[in-house]
């Protein structure tokens, strides 16, 4: 029996395994910037509530976050009555019930008051809220827990009780310790822990029943003088309750080898993930190896003041063997952080969302596969994203049967084509070995090293020249062709603090106008964002922000002179309650193909768009963060600003092999602006004669087409004017050392030719110069037998040794010239002023004469010559 649940174990741990993954980026723009949500896992999902944001403290929106097949879903749960907005508050959820439990926290009217624990349950049955009674019991007998943050909760699913412990409240750390009937919504108080107390801190339900405080800070109680130490939890001794005993321990732990134990934090988030069931078949034996519990932690901070406070996101894992392990992760970790939210979604995947750093907050999605430890970044279901570094027994034993393979083929490959490598080794031998007649072996020796050491300088300065090309830095080169007309930019106007409660026709409506210096108007091609779609946040929270955005069609342009155009300069005007002084107006300019207002507000125009969707996610990110600084300015109201900008075409080189060379590069086009701003001092009497709040002109920097190309300092082609330059320094100083040697004038394809190719070269050689054995062919054979001694050639010994007379000596040496002189012609020596002379020789008989027969003279009693050689010589 034990062996078929051990099989059936293994399979439905393979069935089941599903790989999450990083999300799509769309996801981001639906996720709110928060922190500090009381966070439970219910079913495949993470159910989160209230919180903090950039400008509320305590918020009461309710969320769900589910996990599905290729990434997650983002929901805004239903609430027909919601609770008080509450900010650190703690959550679980109810199986039995079906039901999402909050636990303490502070509210705006709890923060700095004595009240019992507040205590929260939704339904999900009918999205309703239901306060637990004791919430409102004042002056009460019955011993009830202080509301508190900074606490710890966990429940028993078997038994629908939920259990909190520690926490601080008005400054005061607690280390009470109770149990809470979510049927009955009754409390029972357990034993505390005695003098010494927690916050920040988790507690985590095992398997096992026994419930495991880890981190936050421990208030520790000194008996005798009554002074109460505080410091960081350290990992090496944990508080650890049983349930089945009904008492605390303080439970020592260790690390394991090549490891460490984690550092200590405060705000932390921890989850009980337990092992994937595991099985091994060797031959007829089964082994099954049981599915157990471990507690992992991440993030949280060293709990210090602002001003010297650490993040940390490193993960800590504890077994139930009480040793703990740091592994490393791969892959791009969750940034640092606490107060964050956390859940084990789809088995063995952690997921991290929210939280905060400082005074920045997130509103991203991390997966952490806890049996890799590697951070996703992108899903696959059929391939694991980022595979772990360690190598199996089966991969080390495929590399070496793979290479063994490979040396087995390599040797085949060596005795098979033996005959062509000795052919192609005694080749490189004669290209390189090429002694002279007279000389003595040291001289061809010393030639033979040096021109090594020179090809070995050669490749040096081959290898360096490229490498260079492949790491050249980039460079931009700036170009401006002078243009009677340019284009404007998108221009955003953010008012920041003024209501937008008032009627069009209220002075106080905001709102924009704008006109050229021409007096054309263009104040319908502004238009007013809309504030349920998105609204940008500004860091000095001023009150409400209401955005326009002027957007001009493509077809409007500014001129550089004055005559029928619509002008030189745009010029704004802003409307709003002109009595408020400490609001704002930010202006930022976009590029019109690259503005992300047009993607995130669904504006619809002719002209082409050219940004990602991830540019835009990431763009509204930092909208949300007030992180952008580009082309943003801040104008006070009553006062004169103006702004110049400059169009330029960023052409920028493309992450490809071909820029490289240097030659026809492939770019992208990227719009961009700059722009320069510059600002008057308030008027403090402007409102007394304008109804607007300033004046706000924009105007080209320079009219002209401005490109800025991105270019390689080094590249391949550049490369080549270099290596000519060393090759012919290095042969000139060969050269200059041993001598000139004459080059074969064929090619690396004749002499290297093989087959067909070969011997095609070798007929032609042959039907092109032919000679007679007895001639043979020229300085390669001897013009006699007898001076064959002079020739290391075999064959010259096979030469004819009858007597010959002498015609047939001079027809031999006439032959061997005549070949010679061919050879020469077709290989050596270029005939244009042969044939030239040629031609000249064949011309000037008849040219002679035509010139006698034109300047002889009529006179009889001249001769005929003398007539001819004067008229030559005049002429």
């Amino acid at each position: 029996m034990a062996y078929f649940l051990c099989i059936l174990s293994a399979m439905l741990a393979f069935t089941s395994s599903r790989v999450h993954s990083y999300f799509s980026t769309d996801i981001m723009v639906q996720l709110p910037l928060k922190s500090m949500m009381a966070t439970a896992a219910r079913n495949n999902s993470m159910i989160l509530f209230g919180g903090e944001n950039a400008t509320e403290p305590f918020t009461t929106d309710l969320y769900q976050l589910t996990a599905t097949d290729s990434s997650f879903d983002w929901v805004v749960l239903t609430q027909n009555n919601p609770p008080p907005a509450t900010s650190k508050a703690q959550g679980v959820y109810v199986e039995k019930a079906d039901s999402f439990v909050i636990v303490g926290g502070i509210t705006a009217t709890t923060a700095f008051q004595s009240a019992p624990l507040q205590i929260y349950v939704y339904y999900f049955s009918n999205q309703t809220w239901i306060a637990a009674p004791t919430n409102s019991v004042i002056n009460t007998t019955i011993s009830l827990p202080v509301n508190r943050q900074e606490h710890s909760v966990a429940i028993d699913q078997a038994s629908a009780t939920m259990f909190i412990y520690g926490g601080v409240f008005n400054s005061s750390a607690m280390n009470d310790f109770w149990a809470w009937d979510t049927t009955t919504m009754t409390f029972t108080q357990l034993p505390p822990t005695t003098n010494i107390a927690h916050y920040g801190h988790t507690m985590s339900l095992l398997s096992t029943g026994k419930m495991v405080v880890v981190g936050g800070v421990r208030a520790t109680l000194d008996p005798t003088s009554g002074r109460v130490s505080f410091g960081l939890a350290p990992l090496d001794a944990l508080y650890v309750f049983d349930l089945t005993k009904g008492s605390w321990i303080l439970q020592n732990t260790s690390f394991g080898l090549e490891s460490r134990y984690p550092s200590t934090r405060s705000d932390h988030v921890a989850v009980v993930a337990r092992y994937n069931t595991r099985w091994l078949i060797v031959i007829f034996f089964y082994i099954c190896i049981a599915s157990r519990d471990r507690i992992v932690i991440f993030g949280g901070s060293n709990e210090q003041p602002i001003r010297t406070k650490a993040y940390t996101s490193s993960i800590g894992v504890l077994d139930t063997n009480w040793v703990w392990t740091s592994p490393a992760t791969e892959g791009i970790a969750a940034f640092r952080r606490s107060y964050a939210s956390a859940a084990i979604l789809t088995g063995q995947y952690l997921t991290v969302a929210f939280g905060t750093h400082v005074d920045q907050r997130y509103h991203d999605i991390n997966v952490l596969d806890l049996d890799h430890f590697t951070w996703l970044q992108s899903y696959d279901p059929n391939q694991f994203t980022t595979p772990s570094s360690k190598l199996s027994g089966e991969v080390i034993a495929g590399i070496v049967v793979a290479s063994i393979a490979f040396v087995s083929l390599a040797l085949f490959l060596i005795w098979r084509f033996r005959a062509y490598l000795r052919w192609l080794i005694t080749r490189i031998h004669q290209d390189l070995w090429r002694p002279r007649a007279g000389e003595p072996l040291w001289a061809e020796t010393a030639r033979f090293c040096f021109e090594v050491f020179l090809l070995f300088i050669f490749a040096l300065c081959l290898a360096f020249i490229i490498r260079q090309a492949i790491t050249s830095p980039n460079i931009t080169q700036r170009t401006i062709v002078p243009a009677s007309e340019v284009d404007m930019p998108d221009i955003r106007f953010c008012f920041d603090g003024y209501e937008d409660i008032y009627p069009f026709d209220d002075p106080r409506n905001i709102t924009v106008t704008c006109r050229t210096d021409t007096g054309y108007t263009c104040t319908d091609f502004i238009t007013k964002l809309d504030n349920s779609v998105f609204v940008p946040v500004f860091a000095d929270y001023l009150g409400p922000v209401t955005c326009f955005l002027f957007r001009p069609p493509s077809d409007f342009k500014l001129s550089q002179t004055s005559g029928i155009n619509n002008g030189t300069r745009l010029l704004f005007s802003p409307f709003a309650d002109t009595s408020i002084t400490n609001a704002r107006i930010h202006v930022s300019a976009y590029p019109k193909a690259m503005d992300p207002n047009i993607r995130i507000y669904n504006i619809t125009d002719d002209t082409p768009y050219l940004l990602s969707d991830e540019a835009v996610s990431n763009w509204r990110n930092l909208a949300r963060n007030d992180f952008e600084a580009n082309n943003i300015f801040t104008i006070e109201p009553f006062t004169y600003s103006v702004m110049t900008y400059n169009l330029i075409d960023h052409r920028y080189l493309q992450q490809s092999g071909w820029n490289y060379v240097g030659f026809l590069p492939n770019a992208n086009h990227t719009p961009e602006v700059e722009t320069t701003f510059r600002q008057e001092a308030p008027n403090p009497n402007y409102a007394m004669t304008h109804a607007d709040l300033g004046i706000i002109v924009v105007s080209p920097n320079i009219f002209a087409l401005i490109t800025d190309r991105e270019v390689k300092v080094y590249t391949l082609v550049n490369a080549l004017g270099f290596v000519g330059g060393i090759f012919g320094l290095l042969v000139a100083i060969q050269s200059w050392m041993f001598g000139y040697r004459p080059r074969s004038p064929w090619g690396v394809v004749q002499r290297w030719s093989v087959g067909n190719m070969r011997q095609s070269l070798l007929r032609g050689l042959s039907n092109k110069f032919k000679t007679s054995p007895e001639t043979g062919i020229p300085l390669i054979n001897p013009v006699h037998r007898r001076f064959s001694v002079l020739y290391d050639d075999d064959r010259s010994k096979d030469m004819m040794t009858v007597p010959e007379s002498e015609e047939e000596r001079i027809g031999r040496v006439e032959e061997r010239m005549q070949v010679l002189e061919l050879l020469f012609k077709a290989y050596y020596v270029n005939d244009e002023v042969f044939r030239s002379l040629d031609n000249a020789r064949r011309g000037s008989g008849d040219e002679f004469e035509r010139l006698r027969r034109r300047h002889a003279p009529h006179d009889p009693d001249h001769g005929v010559n003398e007539g001819l050689f004067t008229s030559l010589e005049k002429l």
